[in-house]
């Protein structure tokens, strides 16, 4: 039995925001480009209208997976996960995201905009960034 390798250093500590990443599933009558032009256009719309995840949110991102470049991975003999988007929400902390999730105005704005375009569940993963290469990014001042 092996041993493993010595560490060349300590676990990295959590970065200064808690990041929430949502990854989504496109409605299957609905076509790609639609479902990428609806996210990035018509459903930030009621997002922004809310002011607390206006107020809470330091970075927002939508990460767009095009059936193209899943192809394009997986040509390279890697697998790659079966989602058409990434939502990814940087907070202060999961109470921050909490409060944004279970706000009734952001409830009744949100949800029902997501029927026109994503297939449920969304299924959410929550962690940290470790930023190896790039320069560290400055959130909005308000």
């Amino acid at each position: 039995m092996s041993s493993a390798p010595a560490l060349k250093g300590p676990a990295p500590k959590p970065g200064r925001y808690v990041k929430i990443s949502i990854f989504l599933r496109k409605l299957p009558h609905i076509t790609d480009e639609y479902f990428h032009a609806y996210w990035a256009n018509n459903h930030i719309i009621p997002a922004l209208a809310n002011k607390l995840f206006v107020e809470k949110v330091r970075r927002y991102n939508q990460h767009h997976i095009t059936p193209e470049l899943r192809e394009q991975i997986q040509a390279t003999g890697v697998p790659a996960l079966d989602y058409d988007g990434v939502a990814e929400v940087w907070v202060d902390s999961l109470e921050d995201w909490k409060a944004i999730s279970q706000d009734k105005d952001f409830i009744k704005a949100i949800l029902p905009d997501e029927d026109h375009f994503l297939l449920k569940p969304n299924t959410f993963q929550i962690g940290y960034d470790n930023l190896v290469i790039g320069d560290e990014w400055q959130p909005k001042v308000a």
